[in-house]
């Protein structure tokens, strides 16, 4: 080995030690620093890039429940994990964003164990419910649950690894003196297959007669408990299901499965994320021609037949290599996705949802959408388009806020102090730095414009009601 390499290698087997994690984890993560040396870049093949066949590889929702009515028996074989590592540093957050209102004076994580508690009461078992931290949000976390009482007899909480971030070109651990958590990071959602297994979280489940995770995005209200699905996963005898929605022209983001093609040879299904798209095939993949949906993030998968792939020793993640940079220096963050995992398994499906199951927030724009009345906090405490939104016939909203004065959840709060009626809007774009002192009705498609250098209020224009194709709302 070069000895520059295997000095890398050292130096990265130190950090990671002195870290407490594990062995099997280091050897793992420098197996991935070794792809990347050989050339790996993430980027797939466009060419083996195929076409799913949609009688075999997909199946709708609405098929699924005119099929099968949700026995709820089926319950006591799921547990339900949520994925809630994320500090929402995108939208300014230090802490974690499930711990941020979002109905009726709710956290997102307040929300989602009302969920679980509902389902609890309504079948009378124990649905167990465990969030994947990371190290920046578990105390917090725990201590929310602990204020709203949530319990059960399984751990709420099991850790996510980190990893560290790679000085380009040499790979070596990025060293920074002033702030130590900079030169870590998280190896994305998919380290949470190895670390149920690690942490013995897996065995236990097993043991205790849990065949099924319905896994999930912790800011995704829409995301809950459908035992249609769970019975149909079971009696069909499916290993991994994904949930995909109808794509728009606002998706542009969001991974997609493919039917991977070798030599004209139709292989597994396998993930594909917008950051292992080829530039010049961007297009296609944002459009609506090629992949007509895109992954929620919701996934159900057989622990049993999860354990068995684990530890078959060829479990395998599609590589996604991140470049960033953290105080001037080019630095790599080498990561997966928990989706990716599909390629692992024979006995898939990719099920197609309504939108009411995937209503995330990554941005303020989401929050403000979520926060108003064009969605609905329903009686089993999901979040969905509420139903008069539905039946004035209308879409996801598209909001555009001014990200000098609006892109930071503090920001937000300080500037929105009135949330207002968005039920019948269908885009809303606001420019400049306007206080939502008043609630207002705002609807169709409306521009609300501050050009001047001062913050003015939403109260000056004296009205209750803003509605207009085509008239900017410009104060002067």
């Amino acid at each position: 080995m070069d000895p520059l390499i295997a000095e890398s290698e050292k130096l990265i087997r130190e950090k990671m030690l002195r870290e407490g994690l594990s062995q099997e984890f280091i050897s793992d993560f420098i197996s991935k620093i070794q792809e990347v040396r050989n050339g790996e870049t993430g980027i797939v093949k466009w060419e083996e890039v195929g076409d799913l066949d949609s009688n075999k590889d997909e199946i709708s929702l609405e098929k699924i429940e005119s099929e099968y009515s949700g026995d709820p028996k089926f319950l006591k074989e799921l547990v339900v994990i949520k994925l809630n590592g994320g500090l929402g540093t995108s939208m300014g957050l230090s802490g974690p964003k499930s711990l941020i209102e979002i109905k009726d004076g709710m956290s997102f994580l307040e929300v989602v164990c009302r969920q679980i508690e509902y389902i609890r009461q309504k079948y009378n078992l124990e649905v167990p419910l465990i969030l994947m931290d990371s190290f920046s949000t578990q105390q917090e976390s725990q201590e929310e649950l602990k204020k709203i009482k949530f319990s059960q007899n399984y751990p709420t909480s099991f850790l996510q690894h980190k990893v560290p971030r790679l000085v380009v070109p040499e790979l070596k651990p990025l060293e920074i003196s002033k702030n130590n958590s900079e030169e870590w990071c998280p190896p994305g959602h998919g380290d949470i297959w190895f670390t149920l297994l690690e942490t013995g979280l897996l065995d236990r489940l097993l043991e205790n007669g849990y065949k099924v995770a319905f896994v999930s995005n912790g800011d995704n209200l829409g995301a809950t408990v459908h035992p249609g699905i769970l019975e149909y996963i079971l009696k069909e005898n499916l290993d991994f299901c994904m949930e995909m929605t109808p794509k728009t022209l606002a998706d542009k983001k969001g991974g997609a499965i493919f039917r991977r093609v070798v030599s004209g040879e139709k292989k597994n299904l396998q993930l594909l994320e917008t950051a292992q798209v080829p530039s010049d095939h961007m297009h296609e993949f944002e459009g609506l021609g090629k992949f007509r949906t895109f992954s929620t993030n919701n996934l159900w998968i057989r622990l049993d037949v999860l354990k068995e792939k684990l530890l078959a020793g060829d479990f395998k993640l599609s590589l996604i290599v991140n470049p960033k940079k953290v105080e001037g220096k080019e630095v790599l963050q080498l990561e997966t996705a928990m989706g990716s995992a599909i390629q692992n398994f024979s006995n898939t499906k990719g099920l197609i949802i309504p939108r009411d199951r995937f209503a995330p927030v990554k941005k303020c724009e989401d929050y403000l959408v979520r926060r108003s009345d064009a969605y609905s906090l329903n009686p089993d405490f999901s979040v969905t388009m509420s139903e008069e939104r539905k039946k004035a016939g209308l879409g996801e909203l598209v909001i555009s806020l001014d990200e000098t004065y609006y892109k930071k959840v503090r920001d937000f709060t300080d500037r929105i102090q009135a949330i207002p009626s968005l039920v019948r809007c269908t885009s809303l774009k606001v420019e400049g730095d306007i206080l939502f002192d008043k609630k207002v009705i705002i609807e169709g498609d409306v521009i609300l414009v501050n050009p001047g250098p001062g913050q003015r209020k939403l109260s000056e224009l004296g009205v209750d009601r803003i509605s207009n194709d085509s008239l900017r709302f410009r104060f002067t």
